[in-house]
């Protein structure tokens, strides 16, 4: 996404946001041995995900599937 970031530090405005987990941090994640299945709410097909892409998450994981050929 595009910041103009001479409003930002104009209008002295915090800029927050994530990139998902670090690398270093997957090996205490996977100990946890978390129910993956479980967390999985939603599968779309490819076609789905730009539209799934805008829309406002809400809890799970939505998993985007190839089509089969």
């Amino acid at each position: 996404a595009h910041v103009p970031m001479h409003l930002v530090i104009a209008r002295e405005l915090a800029v927050l946001g994530a990139h998902g987990m670090a690398a270093h941090a997957y090996p205490e994640l996977l100990a946890l041995r978390l129910p993956v299945e479980q967390l999985v709410t939603r599968r779309i097909g490819l076609e789905e995900a730009p539209a799934a892409l805008v829309e406002r998450p809400g809890a799970g994981i939505t998993v985007i599937e190839p089509a089969l050929t």
